[in-house]
């Protein structure tokens, strides 16, 4: 039988740390909580004494920061779930860093499934790049890197790199630059959230283009963009003033 995976609790609210627990004792067979901590101090020397699997980290500790926290440990043996109120800057961090996160109050169903996820088998030199990837965008406030995951594992990026985008019901075929073409597990409309306008810009229901690489507007058969890539790419006609305003025509 699989060892359970150790949790900790870290959260500077005592009624969320009660209602953590109670979902995992609940609903998370596979868990096993091993400590709580209530401020970045305490959670330091929780997590050494008790060398968890897993944390469930809120955002917004009385002493500092989450992010401070995980700065305290550059090669952590872990496995990290932010919990946060509505911060429109930490949710967009962690979605160009693909890091897991839930938004409270917690909803018991994801935090299953964020657990079920941490404890699967994970490259232990990808997972890192990913909180290095969250520090960055913390810390310089700027999102031009992201992270995508493929069915191959975690991809790190330019969003420089990324020339246009086609959706794929819940996944997106991107398509970088280089040539190469990844299917990502986000949505063309969260790319559409994460990515800035401009340069991005959402040209049809299906298609999403970096218009730093559209070379023409070319009406042959309708309204559509050629792309560097040779790519042809169909502008929907309720876009197309808003394609000329962002191209400044």
């Amino acid at each position: 039988m699989p060892t359970a995976a150790r949790i900790c609790i870290i959260d500077d609210e005592a009624l969320c740390r009660d209602a953590l627990r109670m979902f995992v004792e609940g609903d998370c067979p596979e868990a096993v909580i091993v400590g709580e901590a209530g401020s970045l101090i305490e959670a330091q020397t929780l997590i050494k004494s008790a060398a968890p699997d897993i944390i469930l980290l809120d955002v917004d500790l009385g002493d500092g920061t989450g992010f401070d926290l995980l700065n305290l440990f550059p090669q952590p043996n872990f496995r990290v779930i932010f919990t946060t109120a509505h911060d429109e800057f930490a949710l967009r961090a962690f979605r160009y860093s693909a890091v897991d996160y839930l938004l409270k109050p917690v909803d018991p169903e994801d935090l299953v499934s964020a657990i079920h996820r941490a404890t699967q088998p994970a490259d232990t030199h990808s997972r890192q790049r990913q909180l290095e990837q969250l520090a960055y965008h913390t810390q310089t406030r700027s999102f031009d890197r992201i992270t995508l995951s493929t069915g191959n594992g975690l991809l790190f990026l330019q969003t420089a790199e990324i020339m246009h985008l086609e959706s794929q019901g819940n996944y997106s075929f991107v398509f970088l630059e280089n040539g190469e073409r990844h299917l990502a597990a986000q949505s063309l409309a969260t790319f559409e959230e994460m990515l800035p306008s401009p340069p991005f810009f959402r040209a049809h229901q299906s298609h999403m283009v970096n218009t730093k690489f559209v070379r023409k507007l070319a009406k042959d058969d309708g309204d559509c963009l050629l792309m560097t890539d040779k790519s042809v790419i169909p502008l929907a006609r309720r876009r197309k003033e808003a394609f000329f305003q962002i191209m400044d025509f």
